[in-house]
């Protein structure tokens, strides 16, 4: 594959776009979605989507520089070992900063390689690693809901989601109010849902004695699906007395994590029904790992992809997940308005809450590229916490 088609070029790209109307808590009216660009000989070129730079976008440019040096001058595939042969050094690499970097340049060599033998993304990924998957709509459910919305914007979320026929949802709920009517509309107009508490950033939601009510609260709603990153990680082994307390509530967990053996504690030790990796901060090589460990055992806990970037990590995750459905139960769409993604997801064909996924789409879509912004973005919308 593209044996003389040598990286020339590996970029930093900062793309801004109008996000939320400002009610999305950690941003103001933007978010920041930051990519890898890797140009070849051949005058193709692969970009990928990293989680880094939305909270801090210099060291995303620094880090990026850093490891262009070990890319430029090899293939693509030689590029993909690479990569593997960094993330031996567990004492720098095996987690963290670097790590997520990492991914967005595997996903813009897998992106390279899709283009160069003229395959989707999934089939790329399944000649690459020598998968033997059948491709199957992808499982899906939408993402909005901000901590800060009130009931009507909700609303406006449950639509969208439904005019998309999408018939789950995941939505934010800020533990210290009175979110009743809330959530008797939503367990009234939809047929699922799911509640994320953004234990990690939202530090209002980590108080114990408010966490065990609300959750209690919860307790007989039938179409709850599962509840979300309920302590923070200097909480985490709290958890199974909260698994123990409330047996009836399915939980989830994962979005801050970014290795293999992060995510083995998660099922095997937590006993999480479901983890979050996201393979903007994950790499691919690492979550086919885990997906056939999860298949392997035959665990009824399963992946439920993180995805709160940009288009490249929708379609990437969405071509992953068509393959991998015995591990991957779902995918987090994000429908929230945001101006880099709405191209995409127009795009798409949702029907009974599954994407269809064409095999003859080859490569990621442009869309981001396009909206380029560079370095004019760096300090007025990162990620801001409390």
């Amino acid at each position: 594959m593209g044996i003389n088609n040598k990286i020339i070029k590996v970029e930093h790209v900062l793309c801004e776009g109008s996000f939320g109307s400002g009610k999305y808590y950690g941003y103001n009216n933007k978010k920041i979605i930051s990519l890898v660009k890797i140009s070849t000989k051949k005058n193709i070129y692969g970009i990928g989507e990293s989680l880094v730079g939305i909270y801090s976008p210099e060291l995303f440019e620094i880090n990026t520089k850093y490891l262009s040096k070990f890319l430029v001058g090899k293939n693509a595939e030689e590029g993909l070992q690479e990569i593997t042969d960094l993330q031996k050094n567990k004492f720098f690499i095996n987690s963290g900063l670097i790590k997520s970097i990492l991914s967005a340049i595997e996903m813009s060599l897998i992106d390279i390689i899709s283009k160069e033998e003229q395959l989707s993304i999934s089939n790329t990924i399944k000649k690459l690693y020598k998968l033997k998957a059948v491709q199957h709509d992808v499982n899906i459910y939408s993402s909005a809901g901000s901590i800060n919305s009130t009931l009507g914007d909700l609303k406006k979320d449950i639509n969208r989601s439904k005019l998309l026929d999408i018939n789950k949802i995941k939505i934010r709920l800020n533990i210290n109010k009175n979110n009743q009517k809330k959530i008797e509309y939503i367990k009234n107009n939809i047929n699922g849902f799911s509640i994320d508490l953004i234990t990690n950033s939202f530090e209002r939601n980590n108080k114990e004695k408010k966490l065990i009510q609300f959750i209690d609260s919860l307790r007989n709603i039938k179409n709850l699906l599962w509840v979300e990153e309920p302590l923070p990680l200097d909480d985490l082994l709290k958890f199974k007395i909260l698994k123990n307390k409330f047996k009836s509530i399915k939980f989830s967990y994962g979005e801050n994590f970014n290795t293999y053996l992060d995510f083995l504690s998660l099922l095997e030790l937590y006993k999480f029904d479901y983890i979050n990796p996201d393979i903007s901060h994950l790499t691919i090589s690492e979550l086919i790992k885990l997906c056939k460990y999860i298949e392997n055992k035959n665990l009824k806990e399963k992946i439920i992809l993180h995805c709160w970037g940009g288009s490249i990590n929708m379609n990437v995750s969405l071509h992953i997940a068509s393959i991998f459905h015995k591990a991957i139960k779902m995918v987090e769409f994000p429908i929230a308005q945001f101006s880099l993604n709405e191209e995409y997801i127009s795009d798409c064909e949702i029907k009974n809450s599954h994407v269809k996924i064409n095999p003859d789409n080859i490569g990621n879509p442009s869309y981001l590229i396009e909206n380029y912004t560079g370095d004019k973005v760096k300090k007025k919308s990162a990620f801001k916490f409390e």
